[in-house]
């Protein structure tokens, strides 16, 4: 009798978990809207950054986009956050969609500076962890006359520093040399050209 309790018990586990898998699967497959949710909730990053590619897959939209390159990126997936991370800076609805962002979280967010550098500056920053040259022309593509606070080069600056990477700072710092940002950008300029510096030479 017990042997038969047993078994029963073990088909039903079994069956249970079969259930599990198949259910996994098709969320996975035609959900992972749901499946970003629940990976999200039980802090599987890495998880939650690949089922967010697979949202922008089925979607298209540039917000789910810009998501999925900023869980990568959150995540370490710096090859993904890279890859997509292109893709989201080359979208035509770009510049709309971080002046939309902005709008939205000119009080709340925690982020100084606009969207559109903050992004950029993932960006840049996973192509140099990744060892893709293009970090610089990525960073310094992005700023122009406009050096504002908390750009994407200094973005990537703060990278390179936290790796005490003096060559890349060197070569960001000879860039630098090249621009000449309007009076509105100056003063913050200067201090960071500054900083910089004495960083190279130190």
């Amino acid at each position: 009798m017990g042997k038969l309790v047993a078994k029963t018990a073990l088909i039903t586990l079994a069956s249970i978990i079969a259930l599990a898998l198949v259910l996994f699967g098709v969320f996975s497959l035609f959900f992972p809207s749901v499946m970003v949710s629940v990976t999200n909730a039980l802090g599987m990053d890495s998880a939650c950054a690949s089922y967010s590619i697979s949202v922008y897959r089925h979607s298209g939209k540039t917000d789910d986009l810009a998501a999925a390159v900023e869980r990568c990126y959150y995540a370490e997936r710096y090859g993904d956050a890279s890859e997509y991370g292109v893709i989201l800076l080359d979208a035509e609805d770009f510049e709309k969609y971080c002046s939309e962002k902005d709008s939205q979280n000119s009080e709340s967010s925690f982020v100084r500076g606009s969207y559109a550098q903050y992004m950029t500056g993932l960006v840049a920053v996973s192509q140099y962890y990744i060892g893709d040259v293009a970090a610089l022309d990525t960073a310094f593509g992005s700023v122009g006359k406009t050096f504002e606070e908390n750009n994407a080069v200094v973005f990537l600056t703060s990278a390179a520093i936290g790796r005490q990477d003096k060559e890349a700072c060197a070569e960001i710092f000879s860039r630098l040399s090249s621009l000449n940002p309007s009076s509105e950008y100056q003063v913050y300029f200067e201090e960071f050209y500054s900083s910089l510096e004495a960083y190279c030479k130190g």
